[in-house]
């Protein structure tokens, strides 16, 4: 080996080593449990809230990927931000859960596509909870 080929061989490995790097998925985002993630409680009904809070991700930009309902008091959202000229893109989950009849538990996990990918935004959690908080305000 030269020594000119030796910064080749060590670029290389250090590119395969940054593209190998653990990458989001939305699978990976559906099957993490269900409590990760940054939570905020909200006044009001489950069925307002969890319309509020599809709204809320897509006012944020993101675009719904799958709605799933576990059970009658928990709903399962995960949506997605594209690949941009600065990041190859971003994946939310928010799940959406009853806590009484006028309480309700919203839980947004956001991921980079790629976690070294520092231009992404990274987290959604304020700008959903901010629609949402709005939403539920309103007489």
């Amino acid at each position: 080996m030269t020594t000119h080929s030796l910064p080749r061989c060590v670029i290389g490995l250090g590119m395969a080593l940054l593209l190998s790097s653990s990458c989001a998925t939305a699978g990976g985002l559906r099957t993490e449990s269900l409590d990760v993630g940054i939570v905020r409680e909200f006044g009001g009904d489950y069925a307002g809230v969890l319309r509020a809070t599809r709204a809320a991700i897509t006012g944020a930009g993101l675009a719904i990927d799958s709605h799933d309902q576990i059970n009658d008091t928990t709903a399962m959202i995960v949506a997605k931000k594209g690949m941009s000229a600065w990041s190859w893109g971003e994946l939310v989950r928010v799940v959406v859960q009853e806590l009484s009849n006028d309480r309700v538990a919203v839980r947004v996990l956001s991921k980079r596509r790629m976690a070294t990918n520092v231009t992404a935004k990274g987290d959604y959690s304020e700008a959903i909870f901010s629609s949402i908080e709005m939403a539920v305000a309103e007489p």
